[in-house]
């Protein structure tokens, strides 16, 4: 063989090579990609009208609900909020039985009792399930479908009421698990009047310590969800119309209702266990 044949075959041969390694790399970096997405649903499976709960594994999400702000100053901030609504609730010349129950039950509350009540949905003076395989969610939106792309209608703490797509909304929300549940015997136009109901509200103030379910003035995402619910389906989703509540409606509430069946279901990922 002549030395120009055979440096062209070697340089064959190495080319081959590299394209070879070229392309497992790629495969391997493709798989990899799809490894960090796998814990969302592909926006096929979503449709108008669902709900969806985000959370990490192994943490408590703040009430805030915003992505990646839990930390220690949550429960000061919190405690902080909690001491102004008392405060303006002292300074009401006339309070209602519900804001009665509500001065009682908060004046004394703590924040890990609110945490039970609000993410794990445990009524207040009950034992706090601070263990493991406890389920527990903090934050809740509402899939709109717009032109075959899914966007998620949340009510965010600093933001309001938003809409943000779907792909951008799990791209925010790095190593988290999410439950999505759909009405049950609801039909599709129903769920997209829920949806267009949320939507309706873009725009309008995060208020975490508004009480009353129906007052649209303010939102926080569960409020956003069981109004939305109420509105456009026409029932509320915990059989209770009654928008006068002493306390919060809370995602884990939502999430345990009876009209709704989930669809994606990660399994019990828990709270971490406390001592």
């Amino acid at each position: 063989m002549k030395p120009q044949h055979r440096l062209l075959r070697q340089n064959h041969t190495l080319l081959s090579v590299l394209a070879s390694v070229g392309l497992l790399l790629f495969l391997s970096n493709v798989d990899a990609r799809a490894e960090s997405t796998s814990s969302f649903p592909p926006p096929s499976r979503l449709q108008t009208g669902d709900l969806i709960w985000p959370k990490k594994p192994n943490a408590i999400v703040p009430y805030n609900s915003r992505p990646g702000q839990a930390n220690d100053s949550d429960a000061e901030a919190w405690v902080k909020e909690r001491d102004r609504h008392l405060d303006e609730l002292k300074a009401k010349p006339n309070v209602t039985d519900e804001e009665k129950a509500r001065y009682l039950a908060l004046r004394n509350m703590t924040y890990l009792e609110f945490v039970s009540l609000y993410l794990d949905d445990v009524s207040p003076g009950k034992a706090a399930p601070y263990a493991a395989g406890v389920a527990s969610t903090g934050h809740v939106g509402i899939i709109q479908v717009i032109d075959g792309v899914p966007t998620v209608v949340e009510a965010m703490d600093g933001i309001g009421v938003r809409r943000m797509s779907y792909s951008d909304w799990t791209h925010n929300r790095p190593g988290e698990l999410v439950w999505v549940g759909r009405l049950k015997d609801v039909s599709a136009e129903k769920r997209a009047a829920v949806a267009a109901t949320a939507a309706s509200y873009i725009g309008r103030p995060y208020h975490f310590w508004n009480f009353n379910l129906s007052d649209s003035t303010g939102f926080y995402c569960s409020k956003l969800a069981w109004f939305s619910i109420l509105t456009g389906a026409g029932f509320a989703p915990d059989d209770d119309p009654n928008p006068n509540r002493p306390l919060w409606y809370s995602p884990k509430k939502l999430m345990s209702s009876k009209h709704i069946e989930m669809i994606v279901n990660p399994g019990s990922y828990g709270l971490p266990v406390r001592r």
